[in-house]
């Protein structure tokens, strides 16, 4: 299943190459780098949301360009994984509903 286009792929192959030259310069492990950039994106999106300001979402978009970098690191194809996911959160949210919900 292909879940990002040829052009997102590209972008982020090079976005990648990028930030691991950069980590790579500023002596930093890279994988560790981007958990660092992560975490600090999630804290900055909550108090977005906090106050309303829609300017989270953009903030999402970058979380989830830093979470394709991590998967890339890893050397695994984001498709694979985010295919492997969908199915996960199928599962896990059918199996949720059904015990708030098991008369249906």
């Amino acid at each position: 299943m292909k879940s990002l286009t040829d052009y997102a792929n590209g972008e982020l192959s090079v976005i990648h190459a990028r930030s691991k030259r950069l980590n790579r310069l500023l002596k930093k492990d890279h994988s560790h780098a981007l958990l660092e950039m992560m975490a600090k994106h999630v804290k900055e999106i909550k108090e977005l949301h906090r106050k309303k300001n829609r300017h989270y979402v953009i903030e999402t978009g970058d979380l989830l360009v830093l979470c394709l970098e991590l998967i890339k690191e890893a050397k695994r194809s984001p498709d694979a994984v985010l295919s492997t996911c969908y199915l996960r959160f199928y599962k896990k949210l059918s199996g949720l509903l059904e015990s708030q919900n098991p008369h249906k």
